[in-house]
Order: C-alpha cells, then structure tokens, then sequence
C-alpha cells in the first residue's frame, strides 16, 4: 500500500515537473526571446538542466526549472512562501544546486524567478554553515534536512521565496 502511495506521488511529481518546464520554455521564448530545447536525458538526470536556452543577450545557457513545492510532503497545498533547495540527492551524490546549470528558474504563483546556480549555491551553503542536519522535517527556513528514516541520503533545506526574489538576475510576470 505505502509503496504505490510512493509510486503514484513519484508519478504526479513528474507530471506536474514536465508541464512546469513547458510552461517556463514557453515564457522564456515569448518573453525574452531567443530559442529554447528540451535537455537531453543525460544532462537533465547527470548536469541538472531541463532546457538549453539560447539567449539573444547571453548566448547558450542551461535552465533547471522548479516548480511550486509544499512545506511537507503530505501537505494537501502548495506554498508560495518557499521553495526546497537540493544541495546532496537521495543517493549521496550532488544535488542540483551543484549540478551545470547557469540559472535555476523557479516557478511561483505570479513570476518565475531567474538565479545564478553557483549564486544560489554560495547563498544556500552560508545559511546552513555551523547548522546540524535534522531527520524530521524543519518548520524553520535554512535547516539542512535528511530523509534517513527513509533510507534517503539527500540533503535539502527551505528557502523563502522573497530572498530567491532579492538573488534573480531576473524574473518573468506573469499572470
């Protein structure tokens, strides 16, 4: 039972992360202009980038997009307030805060945010530093979190969304 419960979340969780990458790949080209490609499946899963952007401005940049997260799993909403950042993945491996992307692109009610990957990693690892990792998941922003009761070996902390907004380079309004 708990293990389909697993499954069809892991299912929607993908469903839900396609349809944001089209949704940002769309704004990108009808915003700023420039040609935009889905990522191979190999720099998706090993670099961490969803599209290849070839900006009019910037030339060629990798795009991870993040959509709306949840405070906790289980929660029935979405918070606008924060968004998980991945600094280990669930194997032990780096997260995709230390993937090859050039931006990461959160996705929230009204804009998409644009930030430097290797800005938000500098961000992420100096509001963590001197922190013990807790197992159960934190209410407070910049806790660094581990889901080892699961066997999981990632560690990821919670950002609000208002200091991801003072990091873009740039956003897109929409809405």
């Amino acid at each position: 039972m708990v293990i389909k419960q697993l499954s069809e979340i892991t299912k929607e969780y993908y469903k839900n992360g396609l349809i944001d990458e089209n949704f940002v790949m769309n704004a990108v080209t009808n915003t700023l202009g420039g040609e935009t490609t889905k990522a191979s499946k190999y720099d998706d899963i090993k670099n961490h980038i969803d599209f290849w952007w070839n900006s009019p401005r910037m030339g060629l940049l990798g795009v991870d997009v993040k959509g709306l997260n949840k405070n906790k799993r289980d929660d029935k909403s979405y918070d606008d307030t924060i968004h998980w950042l991945e600094l280990q993945n669930v194997n032990g491996g780096d997260g995709w805060l230390k993937g090859k992307a050039d931006y990461i692109a959160f996705k929230t009610m009204s804009k998409i945010l644009f930030v430097k990957r290797n800005k938000l990693l500098e961000f992420a690892e100096k509001q963590i530093e001197g922190k013990d990792i807790v197992y159960e998941t934190p209410k407070e922003c910049y806790v660094p979190y581990q889901r080892k009761k699961w066997g999981r070996e990632d560690i990821a902390l919670k950002a609000l969304n208002s200091d991801l907004e003072k990091l873009a380079q740039f956003c897109i309004n929409y809405n």
